[in-house]
């Protein structure tokens, strides 16, 4: 799935003095073609997805002029059309990311105004983001997510982090992990099955997302809480107060410009 880094007009091209001297970073020449069933090619429904007032095609127009005279990094740029952030405001995250992996490859810019992005989906590079996290910010993911988390270890950065970090070291131990999995993850998933069984026999169609959406829920509360959601079971106002804080966070991270600033 392809991840993003959020750069700042200013910083965008730090990233060719820190990646590009090494060789394993080089995207693949081969660009992945997948066949994936999903709503990029449907119809939209504009009653159900948000929107923007501003213009993508100005936005991106905007963003190429304020940093032209730098970008010597030869990432390809996607132009970010009306229909493409339609999909992007109202849709699945992934979905249009994963569009544009086809048409640009493995690594492209997505530019919208004031937010610049490098997608990456190359393995060799989400590696090297990941070992050299000092190097790269959180960015739109820790911006978005504050109002949930504060300055919590999902979002923390630098030393606030590494001192977060080097706390929960023993919660990410191999032994503990292993039992983890076996009585969270795995019962978590046997039960999700058990619901699925019905649905199987007698063919109905089934909301696999929100599914799979409610599976992580339980997964999370177990695991990091100590709390049953029980999400797969039944609705609760706690279930639905943590739905809507995400739908907000979502909502945030695609957002052409920050309104959440302005209150």
């Amino acid at each position: 799935m392809p991840c993003s880094i959020s750069l700042s007009p200013i910083s965008l091209f730090s990233l060719r003095t820190t990646t590009s001297p090494s060789p394993s970073l080089s995207p693949s020449p081969k660009h992945y073609r997948l066949a994936v069933k999903s709503s990029v090619n449907k119809p939209s429904d504009a009653s159900t997805k948000s929107g923007s007032w501003v213009s993508p095609d100005w936005l991106t127009s905007l963003s190429r002029s304020l940093t032209a005279g730098n970008d010597d990094s030869g990432i390809p740029v996607a132009s970010a059309k009306l229909d493409d952030v339609s999909d992007l405001l109202g849709g699945a995250l992934f979905l249009p990311l994963f569009k544009w992996m086809q048409d640009y490859g493995p690594i492209y810019r997505l530019a919208a105004g004031p937010r610049n992005f490098v997608v990456v989906s190359d393995p060799a590079i989400a590696k090297h983001v990941l070992r050299n996290y000092g190097k790269y910010s959180k960015g739109l993911v820790a911006e978005v997510s504050e109002f949930l988390f504060g300055s919590g270890f999902a979002i923390a950065e630098g030393p606030l982090w590494m001192a977060r970090r080097r706390a929960v070291v023993p919660s990410l131990h191999k032994r503990y992990l292993s039992i983890i999995v076996d009585r969270v993850f795995c019962r978590c998933a046997e039960r999700l099955v058990e619901k699925l069984q019905s649905n199987a026999l007698n063919g109905t169609a089934v909301n696999m997302e929100e599914k799979f959406s409610q599976l992580t829920l339980d997964v999370i509360g177990l695991s990091v809480f100590n709390y049953n959601f029980d999400a797969l079971s039944a609705d609760s106002p706690v279930i639905e107060a943590v739905y809507t804080a995400l739908k907000e966070a979502e909502a945030r991270s695609t957002d052409l410009l920050p309104y959440w600033k302005a209150s």
